[in-house]
């Protein structure tokens, strides 16, 4: 069987059978299947997590899913167990009616005051909320933990973030990178 000829002038090289890739528009499917979801939790957990992020040399996404896989786990084995207490700061009440015979009672009017913007002391959640792309089905089962036991969604992932960043500094809990196999393509030549 004749191969190439490398000295014919007429050859065309091996380059121009080549399938090259085609450029496309990028469509940002993956982040709109995917979104980020903010929680409130304390500065200090999202520092360490951005942290450790940083020291792995990794983003903090697929962190966050891994340390959040981990304290999933401890959970569901009962080594990490939550115990809820109620919070006086989050004090919620609700207002009743019944029917009474009384005096009638005199409500006085208030007069409207201005209201200084000093006076009213505005907090700004700017800096105290972090955005992770759990996944739904992540979310939904951190949902589920939250409703179980009748806690906020971010106090759960704040715990399991605790809890998780703890064992990987005892040793217990080890991240590794595992290889993944993609296929290449010519995104073009020169001659």
């Amino acid at each position: 069987m004749p191969g190439r000829n490398a000295y014919s002038a007429t050859n065309t090289t091996v380059a121009h059978d080549l399938v090259v890739a085609q450029k496309r528009k990028p469509t940002r499917n993956w982040e709109k299947s995917n979104p980020a979801r903010r929680y409130l939790i304390p500065v200090e957990v999202r520092d360490e997590v951005a942290a450790l992020a940083e020291a792995l040399m990794e983003n903090v996404d697929p962190l966050a899913c891994v340390l959040f896989d981990y304290a999933e786990t401890c959970h569901t084995r009962g080594t990490l167990k939550f115990k809820p207490r109620l919070n006086p700061k989050r004090r919620k009440h609700t207002l009743v009616w019944e029917e009474a015979d009384t005096e009638p009672i005199q409500i006085q009017t208030r007069r409207h005051r201005s209201v200084k913007h000093t006076d009213t002391p505005f907090r700004s959640l700017k800096g105290q909320t972090a955005a992770y792309r759990l996944g739904a089905d992540r979310h939904a089962r951190l949902k589920a933990i939250a409703d179980a036991y009748n806690l906020p969604l971010a106090d759960v992932l704040s715990a399991f973030f605790r809890h998780s960043i703890q064992a990987f500094r005892d040793g217990k809990l080890k991240i590794r990178r595992e290889p993944v196999v993609m296929q290449m393509q010519i995104q073009g030549w020169s001659e």
